[in-house]
């Protein structure tokens, strides 16, 4: 099968057509504008300044961040909040009146670059987005900018150092090599990347982006270590913008009928099983992110499957795949989209406009073209198992207290009662043996690091044996006698019954997830 036959299925029209969804979208935030002018006279000054520009001076503005947060505030300032009410009605309408003077110059590049003229471009300066270097920030836009950044997220952003551009340039130069069609056009939705320092208010935050500030998107310059998953980041971010860019214009979702993009969050829960829930419950999405997570798995099966094709021919210019950071393996992505899929229809298709189950529709017509073998429906085990190992294998950096090595002691045994019963139930105690049966004790004080790994290691053997004995790789349940229990439940059960107890003792992070502000 030809996959690159796919990076131009996913670019047509109407989903993929990065062309037509940025005209429409031109073309809503036009009618935003005309409803706001009434009340705010910048808003006709900037219309009016936009009638006579070029179309790429129209690109840049109507993609600026800082413009479309301003005019988004001026019209749902009551469902903003005061909480986020860092743009008031006043900075906002002198944001619009400033972003006209700027449009009525010519200037081809947006208004927040106003006329700094060392900006450092991802690629092309036409239609790939700058990266934010703080002291860029001159006048009144660049200062507004900041200021907002730190108070929309509590902290700044980070200086790029030359080895940050350099890879940053290479992620782009991967996703030329492979998805030149779909990289472009995704890209071509974001104007700004902002570098994150990885501490404080964006600690743990690999990359983010929200559909409240949009046109732009960050990144944790801690991260920035591995050409290829920074190629897989820069694609994941900006299909979200992408993603944004064709809500605002269409009816994605079922409440956007009322033309309202702030509109209270849905009610429907997706369970990213994969996922950590964390003391928060952060696994459990609503349809949009759960709609956003879909788009961006569907599009990453296909760039990682392509990387793993061609990791040999361009090892040497970007070094080894499976380089520290790596890249997700496709088949975690092709799987996870098949389970996004499913309970898109199955947990959140009232919650869908017309245009957002068209698109999921389109989306799954992929996938399958795409994936000669894919998980039986419903299957979810190999996803659970997904999530038992990650958290293992953040446990090994976790810091030593007594209070985990008690956790993991308890967890330890309850764990392996759980394989003995998943055992039992489908006929296979044969695979017992005194790894699980008997599980490593608590050692002596000052070796608590020795039980993490034994915890580990346990896990690995238990997820190991568990995946073997399904006859596809993907459930237990066709081994289990009617009418005996589900042993992919109890295997569920037992992950997120452990998760819970992890998230309690603060021992496990939650994983940073690829859905918006994933992603």
């Amino acid at each position: 099968m030809d996959l690159n036959a796919f990076d131009k299925a996913l670019s047509r029209k109407p989903f993929g057509d990065s062309v037509y969804v940025r005209e429409q979208m031109h073309l809503t935030f036009k009618r935003r504008l005309e409803s706001l002018s009434i009340s705010v006279p910048e808003a006709r000054r900037l219309l009016t300044a936009l009638e006579q520009a070029t179309p790429q001076t129209e690109y840049r503005t109507l993609g600026d961040p800082l413009l479309r947060r301003a005019v988004q505030h001026l019209l749902t300032p009551e469902v903003v909040g005061p909480r986020r009410n860092v743009l008031s009605p006043q900075l906002s309408a002198q944001v619009i009146e400033v972003v006209a003077q700027h449009v009525e110059t010519g200037a081809a590049h947006g208004p927040l670059q106003g006329d700094c003229g060392d900006a450092q471009w991802l690629g092309d300066p036409s239609r790939t987005p700058w990266i934010w270097s703080p002291g860029q920030d001159r006048g009144f836009a660049g200062e507004t900018f900041t200021r907002f950044i730190e108070q929309q997220f509590g902290a700044g952003l980070a200086q790029p150092t030359e080895d940050d551009l350099a890879v940053l340039r290479q992620g782009y130069q991967i996703l030329e090599e492979l998805m030149p069609l779909t990289s472009h056009g995704a890209l071509s939705h974001t104007h700004l990347i902002g570098l994150t320092p990885g501490t404080g208010a964006w600690a743990g935050k690999a990359s983010s982006s929200q559909f409240t500030v949009v046109g732009i998107f960050f990144l944790n310059r801690k991260l920035l270590q591995n050409p290829w998953w920074v190629a897989e980041h820069l694609l994941h971010e900006a299909l979200h913008q992408k993603l944004y860019d064709f809500r605002h214009a269409h009816s994605l979702l079922a409440r956007d009928l009322d033309d309202s993009p702030n509109a209270p969050a849905d009610v429907c829960r997706v369970v990213s099983l994969w996922n950590a829930p964390g003391v928060d419950g952060s696994n459990r999405w609503d349809v949009h992110r759960a709609m956003a997570a879909f788009h961006v798995y569907v599009h990453l099966a296909l760039l990682c499957s392509l990387a793993e094709e061609h990791a040999p021919r361009l090892r040497g210019a970007y070094g080894p795949l499976d380089a520290p950071k790596p890249m997700t393996p496709s088949r975690k992505a092709f799987e996870r989209a098949h389970y996004l899929a499913e309970s898109l229809r199955s947990e959140c298709w009232d919650e869908l406009g017309l245009a957002g189950r068209r698109m999921v529709d389109w989306l799954d017509a992929v996938l399958n073209a795409m994936d000669q073998a894919p998980p039986p429906s419903g299957s979810f085990l190999h996803l659970v198992i997904d999530r038992y190992l990650k958290e293992a294998r953040r446990l090994r950096e976790a810091p030593v207290t007594d209070d985990l090595a008690a956790t993991l002691t308890t967890l330890g045994h309850s764990e392996a009662e759980t394989f003995r019963e998943v055992l039992s139930a489908v006929g296979a105690k044969h695979h017992l043996d005194t790894f699980t049966a008997q599980p490593t004790p608590r050692p002596a004080h000052g070796a608590d690091a020795d039980h993490h790994t034994a915890f580990a290691q346990q896990r690995h053997h238990i997820a190991d044996t568990l995946l073997q004995l399904a006859p596809n790789g993907y459930s237990l349940d066709s081994l289990c006698p009617p009418p005996g229990p589900s042993a992919d439940e109890m295997v569920r059960a037992m992950v997120e019954a452990s998760s819970r107890e992890l998230a309690t003792t603060s021992a496990a992070t939650p994983p940073t997830v690829v859905t918006p502000s994933a992603p």
